[in-house]
């Protein structure tokens, strides 16, 4: 059984790539006084990894979606627990993707003043990028991620058979992350991951091995800079023009595909910066291009869509610390100004994309 050790200032955790939820669930059951917060559609399509409900002190459904992301519904879901008698050696069991996860991070770092918490993550996203760090974000008015606790859990469980019933577009939300992961360390690591992700979702090994390739990355990062001081901030490589997306799109685009496209907008402002070469560019705008072609976004309104960006976490006065391209496996952080200048760059992204189409 494929696993690997998260070392964290809080304590080590293992990932643990397991072979029979079902079978685990009972045995965390009969171990811990456990309750469960999972994705609704996970527990409709996988009602039998929770048949064995008398092993369970509490089963929360969470309904998956961004306005369920806020303080309002935080506070629904502490109620819920506490109405069921949750106490301080109690262990909360979170079944679904990033979102949950931020949801069950954030309600086990609050609630108790902390209680241990699980993480099994349903979605690629979750399995190959989020489910490590600790982080958890969440949403205030229209503002993403803005709240948020470091909070680890104890353990992490991956079961690569929920890939099978993943629609294409939580596919490549995931496939997102993992490309950056792969753009962030050159090598073998990008060469194997470019070289087989056209594979990914039709061979299990291949899918296991790349999420597992993706995960020592984002593991490697963390475990020098747990906190986001400062190298763990080449994470957010794609997420500042990304979130800013989702945003101006109110969400009509998914994390994944705004992270992709964020991406492409890292690189051309990089491009014409003169960080990166044309060549270069091309090369990870076609892998990145691969998977957004079928995804059209159009700016209207760029003092909104500006405005979006002036709300991301690594903004300070009129800069942001953005996240830009000198190659792959070469990615820095530049602190650039709120500026006019950018705002052409972005403008000069979409127009070429225009053409492209």
């Amino acid at each position: 059984m494929k696993q690997l050790k998260i070392h964290s200032q809080a304590f080590n955790y293992p990932i643990i790539f397991e072979e029979n939820l079902s079978a685990k669930l009972v045995e965390l059951g009969k171990k811990y006084k456990i309750h469960i917060l999972i994705d609704k559609h996970v527990a409709k399509i996988y009602k039998d990894v929770l048949k064995e409900k008398k092993n369970y002190a509490s089963i929360k459904l969470i309904d998956p979606i961004e306005d369920k992301k806020n303080i309002q519904e935080i506070s629904s879901y502490i109620e819920y627990l506490l109405s069921n008698n949750i106490h301080k050696d109690h262990k909360l069991v979170v079944i679904g993707g990033g979102l949950v996860q931020d949801i069950g991070s954030f309600v086990a770092h609050v609630l108790l003043r902390g209680i241990e918490w699980i993480f099994i993550p349903t979605t690629l996203l979750a399995m190959a990028d989020s489910c490590v760090g600790s982080k958890s974000g969440i949403n205030v008015g229209k503002y993403k991620n803005q709240i948020g606790t470091f909070h680890p859990p104890i353990a992490i469980y991956i079961y690569l058979p929920f890939l099978k019933t993943l629609p294409q577009t939580e596919m490549v939300n995931g496939i997102g992350e993992i490309l950056k992961h792969a753009f962030i360390k050159d090598g073998k690591s990008f060469n194997f991951i470019s070289d087989n992700i056209d594979q990914f979702g039709k061979n299990q090994k291949i899918s296991g091995e790349i999420i597992y390739q993706s995960l020592l990355i984002k593991k490697e990062i963390v475990e020098k800079d747990e906190f986001e001081k400062h190298l763990r901030k080449v994470l957010n490589y794609g997420h500042t023009f990304g979130h800013a997306l989702e945003g101006y799109t109110n969400h009509k685009i998914s994390h994944g595909v705004g992270v992709l496209i964020g991406m492409d907008i890292a690189n051309y402002i990089s491009l014409k910066k003169k960080m990166l070469s044309i060549d270069e560019f091309n090369q990870m705008h076609e892998l990145i291009f691969s998977f957004t072609k079928n995804y059209k976004v159009q700016i209207n309104n760029y003092d909104t869509y500006m405005d979006f960006l002036s709300h991301d976490k690594k903004v300070i006065g009129n800069e942001v610390s953005a996240i830009l391209a000198k190659g792959i496996g070469k990615i820095e952080i530049v602190k650039t100004k709120l500026d006019v200048k950018l705002k052409n760059y972005i403008k000069g992204y979409f127009k070429h994309m225009e053409n492209k189409s």
